[in-house]
């Protein structure tokens, strides 16, 4: 069970790591190390909150599969939604999508 999952779900845990940013803002480590751990879980769970990072899956009639999109509040719970996937560190680095390996 990975620490997400002891703290009682996503929900919970990001409200427990919201917390430790507001009594500890000086933790910088731990912060990054907590956010660090919820995008992963979203990106295992498919779970898309605003400021992520998105590419479209592809698709035959989108020009811009290859894009990296931000998720915007207007965004969450929209069908298209399933045709995104998280942006993976690699894919953020060149800046767009890239062919499956």
């Amino acid at each position: 069970m990975n620490l997400i999952e002891q703290l009682g779900g996503y929900e919970r845990a990001k409200h427990e790591f919201e917390m430790i940013k507001e009594m500890k803002p000086i933790c910088p480590g731990e912060i990054e190390t907590n956010n660090r751990l919820l995008l992963e879980y979203r990106r295992q769970h498919n779970i898309f909150e605003v400021g992520d990072k998105v590419v479209v899956k592809a698709h035959p009639f989108w020009p811009e599969d290859y894009v990296i999109h931000t998720v915007e509040q207007e965004h969450i719970g929209k069908w298209y939604m399933s045709a995104w996937r998280h942006a993976e560190p690699e894919e953020l680095e060149a800046g767009k999508r890239l062919e499956v390996k």
